[in-house]
């Protein structure tokens, strides 16, 4: 289809859902097993793919992200309006109409994106020690970091869903521990690696946020992760599953992990009070009619990357927003300014129909749960 006519079917879509765009499910391709949680098989492990050696235990939402993956598929990763007329996906949606969608001052100054990313992590097993480079090395390192515009801050919300058999999750170094400590970790095993990081029990209905240059390790149970629009990383271990991984999967970019393991955050991650200092407790938002609540699963205070609400809707919700969003309805059943929505449905939210009143009902006797993922605030600038 002619660009023209692609051009044409987004305004006629736009149009008629008043900006409230329906995505297509994006499921995502890792080197870990997959818990069976994301409705893709009948148990766990069951979309294991031969030919790649992957799984597919990640579900991305409203991402305009490309994944980054041994045997690379084009646009995998990228979530896709829907529409039958053409094949259109958010991130070129976004450069067509960006001023309808973002707003025309979101769009001017974050080039036409949208500067959040969100993941639903379904691991069987808890996912390798791994780090992600912070904007500074980004942007200092372009020789590592090829097609990278972000580090990755991210963030963790976990579902009432169940938790799998190791829902603890490790983050950061107890103090004291140097470079050639960790590398000689690293070479012999995740018993080892793990002994030098502290932990925390992964509960419903919490968080946790990690800065870049963190060493982390997630635990098993069904997570959201909200993060910057980046697939940058560096693993600690060199097996998943039992399975040796090779280089390009272990430190992608790097030409061996001694390079890499330069860009850890050591005062960030040996901070004494580590755990407390950045578990997420929700925060309920004031001011809002009694037909719902929201709560702030990443408040904006904390950083200014990307921020989430959980919205509980009981009978009616008006909401009104600054920014444009991503939604994920989480559960229950009802109604978005009179267009059905259920359990599983994700969408967009444009600027031009989160700035005025939208409305929220439930149906069914039971709340309907979602959650709101806003983008970086207007200082975030893209570093190329």
């Amino acid at each position: 289809m002619a660009m023209g006519e692609i051009e044409r079917v987004l305004d006629e879509l736009i149009e008629r859902t008043g900006g409230i765009l329906a995505l297509q499910p994006t499921f995502v391709r890792r080197f870990y097993m997959d818990g069976g949680r994301l409705g893709l098989g009948k148990k766990p492990g069951d979309t294991y793919q031969p030919d790649s050696k992957l799984w597919i235990p990640e579900r991305w939402i409203a991402s305009t992200v490309e994944a980054v993956n041994p045997h690379p598929i084009s646009g995998e990763g990228l979530s896709c309006i829907m529409t039958r007329k053409a094949k259109l996906t958010l991130k070129d949606a976004l450069k067509m109409r960006g001023d309808l969608l973002l707003g025309e001052e979101r769009n001017k100054a974050h080039n036409g994106d949208f500067l959040v990313l969100v993941k639903i992590l379904d691991p069987y097993e808890p996912i390798v020690f791994h780090f992600h480079a912070s904007d500074r090395a980004v942007a200092s390192f372009p020789q590592y970091f090829a097609g990278h515009r972000f580090g990755k801050d991210e963030a963790y919300y976990f579902l009432d869903a169940p938790k799998g058999n190791v829902p603890y999750t490790h983050v950061g170094l107890h103090k004291g521990v140097g470079v050639e400590e960790l590398k000689r970790a690293i070479e012999s095993g995740r018993d080892y690696i793990l002994e030098l990081s502290p932990h925390f029990y992964q509960r419903y209905g919490e968080g946790f946020f990690v800065p870049a240059g963190v060493p982390h390790r997630p635990g098993t149970a069904l997570t959201l992760e909200v993060q910057q629009p980046s697939d940058v990383y560096t693993l600690l271990e060199t097996k998943s599953n039992g399975r040796r991984m090779s280089a390009e999967q272990v430190h992608p970019g790097f030409p061996d992990i001694d390079t890499a393991l330069q860009f850890i955050e050591m005062d960030v991650a040996q901070q004494d009070d580590i755990i407390e200092r950045y578990r997420l407790i929700p925060i309920p938002v004031e001011g809002k009619e009694k037909g719902g609540e929201e709560r702030w699963i990443v408040p904006p205070t904390l950083t200014n990357k990307f921020s989430a609400k959980q919205l509980t809707v009981h009978t009616r919700f008006e909401s009104v927003e600054s920014s444009p969003y991503a939604l994920f309805i989480w559960r229950g059943r009802g109604r978005l300014n009179g267009k059905a929505v259920r359990g599983g449905n994700e969408f967009f939210v444009s600027h031009m129909a989160a700035s005025k009143p939208h409305i929220f009902e439930s149906e069914g006797g039971e709340p309907l749960v979602a959650f709101k993922f806003f983008p970086a605030d207007l200082s975030v600038r893209p570093l190329r």
